[in-house]
């Protein structure tokens, strides 16, 4: 005597593959960035702060995916981005910006030997320190880009 599957359990287990192919193809799909080194482009500028260049403080650029790209903020308000365990420049996109200056980031100002190094006050208006309110952002060119200017109010 030979089994036979039931229309209705033959139409289930469709539905089934059908769901395991549709995962399958959703973890590839998610896969396919991984490994691949994405393209960085040189960025420098200039934080720029009630018209006066900035003296210190850090710079951070965040993309859509993977690691963000900062710079140090120089005495005469220039920086360069680097992408840790990428290399020099920043990914090839749009970025959220957002800038940090606070008391303990003062080189002058370095804690002495033992005491507790701490940031302090923010030396700039606390909206710039969040990607989310910065209303800070900056098209990132593949090749060469101009310097940033980024204008603080």
């Amino acid at each position: 005597m030979q089994t036979s599957i039931l229309p209705k359990q033959l139409h289930n287990y469709r539905k089934i593959a059908i769901c395991l192919l549709m995962l399958f193809a959703a973890a590839m799909t998610s896969l396919t960035g991984c490994g691949k080194k994405r393209e960085l482009a040189p960025l420098s500028g200039k934080v720029l702060y009630k018209g006066q260049p900035l003296r210190f403080g850090t710079v951070v650029f965040e993309h859509e995916y993977g690691q963000p790209a900062t710079g140090a903020i120089q005495p005469d308000g220039t920086f360069t981005l680097t992408t840790r365990g990428e290399g020099e420049g920043t990914a090839v996109s749009t970025s959220r910006v957002r800038v940090a200056c606070y008391e303990g980031q003062n080189p002058s100002s370095q804690a002495a030997a033992g005491e507790v190094a701490t940031l302090g006050r923010s030396l700039i208006p606390e909206k710039y320190t969040s990607f989310e309110t910065s209303g800070l952002s900056v098209r990132v060119r593949s090749g060469a880009n101009d310097p940033v200017i980024l204008e603080l109010e």
